[in-house]
């Protein structure tokens, strides 16, 4: 009976290692921030894009202050179709404030410039 309280202890130190190092923090935060876009992306509207049901990639970027604020942002490379051009820039001007970055994260930087591609497919 003395073994499995000498292993709890053990696995703690463990489980916190992750928790301090600021690779994987950065990580979860770029994750978290991907699905914020996400829920904002918007796929094209109207009589042209049903008709066309365009896919496509669009890489964008995105300025943000430690606070969470969207100070920039713009497309970075752009999809060969322009209604997806189009609903990229409309669901950044959408974003202007998302989740804080932790202190340690990102070289202590005040601010981070991020990239994220929005894949459009037509089963949106």
């Amino acid at each position: 009976t003395a073994a499995p309280p000498a292993a709890a202890p053990v696995a703690r130190p463990v489980a916190q290692v992750p928790h301090t190092n600021p690779a994987d923090q950065e990580s979860r935060y770029t994750a978290r921030l991907l699905a914020e876009l996400e829920r904002y992306k918007q796929y094209p509207r109207g009589r042209e894009a049903s008709l066309q049901r365009p896919e496509g990639n669009v890489v964008v970027w995105l300025l943000i202050d430690r606070s969470g604020k969207v100070l920039d942002s713009g497309i970075e490379k752009k999809a060969a179709n322009m209604l997806l051009n189009r609903a990229a820039q409309t669901s950044l001007k959408r974003l202007d404030q998302v989740v804080p970055f932790p202190d340690n994260t990102f070289s202590g930087k005040d601010k981070y410039r991020f990239s994220a591609t929005l894949v459009y497919n037509i089963e949106q």
